[in-house]
């Protein structure tokens, strides 16, 4: 998960759009408010499947219809697309329902490559003997309506970069709001705890007794709520990267990120080779984001027209979270582009333009057009979080990360005082899980997104889970390791998980 994700607008645009009249946001609610909610609506199917797959018997799938707000069952409704992958010969076991990360992750750009006997699940492979079901995030890009903000758009840095960008993007925000509450769409009901009721009323609607849930990133978050307020319809769970409001996310994300780039430092360090190559890579990090925090490049594709402190970390964040083994040498690629003076405007375009992929390589393409839902869910998520709290926290980074984490925390706190999100989740929710539901726990010890101490934290609390850590890994561990994968079938077939393949890994370093 990446808690907060990151906004470029333009100042010009939004004035001109506004002024046309044309600064608008995604779909209102469906009108359909008369018949029974929830049902199914299975009259076709929301996916574009694979050639091999046969809708009816080897898939089910349809709409899953909600109430937006489930105190008003007669006001407008949610069409959320989910799908049942269905094992060869029907068993007994509880199916296993996956969830994805973001927040704002869809499934319909993977799911036409999902064959016949594959499982749509995160590490892929043979379907397992139970079915194996998809549900959207409501608010996300795949249902109806969903919270599109379409003056506000994704840009190359992790973090809002200067006070003047930051500025340009909040009338903008402030638009898409109005404009959703214009429609009948109330952002306060897309919350993590609606998405776990999605996930309860997709379960008795299929049928199903008890179920398996299977979340990566922002997806544990989404488990653990299932859990908390549905846990006696839940059999287990296997929590990927894992986050939860009870861990007090924006508050400690600059943190995770400061001790992940250490961790892959150290990691370096560790091996002859690494270390004659890239010599004291932990400071080096340090002196390159004090370099551009004193003197920006000049770079007409960056935010605020520059290759800034920021622009650097987007890119180092997205290559320690999903390529750890490529971190020392983007480093000393970064330390070349800064000590030529030049600006990266002086690059050829692939170039540069690979600079922008790069930083962009973090964040989702999908989660992109539902950024109201990512604001509803992050502020709501985090709304005990206070201003003085993240101005203090800012400061628990090393100095050279200190200007990103101020900048990070006065976008948090101003977007979502502009964001009608939930702001009266029950107590609860910020509160560590305490359940007696068999759970595994993965994590990466090298993950700048979800850093292993908020593992730590949730696993704390659940007295019947196996945590596994992974010293040679980062973000999303069953996607990228055959050990986690094998360890989740074991799990999950009763057996007694050994961790030892995980600690046997090794990250070779370009």
């Amino acid at each position: 998960m990446q808690p907060f994700p990151p906004l470029r607008t333009t100042a010009a645009g939004l004035a001109i759009a506004a002024a046309l009249g044309l600064v608008a946001c995604g779909g209102g609610g469906s009108s359909d408010t008369t018949a029974q909610v929830p049902r199914l609506d299975e009259s076709s199917c929301p996916y574009t499947l694979h050639p091999s797959q046969t809708t009816g018997t080897g898939v089910r799938c349809g709409v899953l219809v909600v109430a937006q707000n489930r105190g008003d069952p007669s006001g407008p409704t949610v069409r959320i697309p989910f799908a049942v992958f269905k094992p060869a010969a029907a068993g007994t076991l509880p199916p296993i329902v996956y969830l994805t990360g973001g927040p704002g992750e869809t499934w319909k750009d993977s799911l036409p490559e999902v064959q016949a006997g594959s499982s749509p699940g995160f590490g892929g492979g043979a379907k397992l003997p139970r079915d194996e079901v998809v549900l959207e995030q409501r608010g996300s890009i795949a249902p109806t309506p969903a919270l599109s903000c379409p003056a506000v758009t994704w840009g190359p840095e992790v973090f809002r970069d200067s006070a003047t960008a930051l500025l340009a993007a909040l009338p903008g925000i402030k638009s898409c709001a109005d404009g959703l509450l214009a429609k009948g769409v109330q952002p306060r009901h897309f919350t993590t705890d609606d998405l776990a009721a999605d996930v309860e009323d997709l379960r008795r609607l299929l049928g199903y007794g008890k179920v398996v849930l299977n979340g990566v990133s922002y997806g544990t978050n989404w488990a653990l709520a299932v859990a908390r307020n549905h846990g006696a319809n839940v059999d287990a769970m296997v929590l990927d990267s894992v986050v939860s409001p009870a861990v007090f996310p924006v508050r400690t994300t600059l943190q995770g990120m400061d001790q992940a780039f250490s961790a892959v430092a150290a990691a370096c360090a560790a091996q002859p080779a690494c270390a004659a190559a890239y010599p004291d890579l932990d400071n080096r990090v340090s002196a390159l984001l004090a370099s551009l925090n004193a003197q920006p490049l000049p770079w007409t594709r960056g935010p605020a027209g520059e290759f800034n402190a920021t622009v650097a970390l987007s890119l180092l964040f997205s290559v320690a979270q999903f390529t750890p083994q490529s971190f020392p040498s983007a480093v000393v690629s970064l330390e070349g582009l800064v000590d030529s003076g030049l600006s990266p405007d002086a690059l050829p375009d692939a170039q540069q333009q690979g600079l922008v992929d790069l930083a962009r390589e973090g964040v989702d393409s999908s989660i992109a057009p539902a950024v109201g839902q990512v604001w509803s869910i992050v502020c709501a998520d985090n709304a005990t979080t206070t201003q003085a709290e993240l101005a203090a926290a800012a400061q628990l980074v090393r100095p050279a990360l200190r200007p990103a984490a101020a900048a990070w925390s006065a976008a948090f706190y101003s977007i979502c005082q502009g964001w009608p999100f939930r702001k009266d989740l029950p107590a609860s929710v910020y509160q560590p899980l305490t359940s007696p539901v068999k759970t595994l726990i993965l994590s990466g010890a090298l993950d700048p997104s979800t850093p292993p101490s908020w593992a730590q934290q949730v696993a704390a609390a659940l007295p019947n889970r196996t945590l596994v850590s992974f010293p040679a890994r980062a973000h999303s561990i069953q996607g990228a390791s055959t050990c986690a994968q094998a360890l989740v079938r074991t799990f999950l077939a009763g057996q007694t998980v050994d961790p030892t393949c995980a600690a046997a890994e090794t990250l070779s370093f370009d």
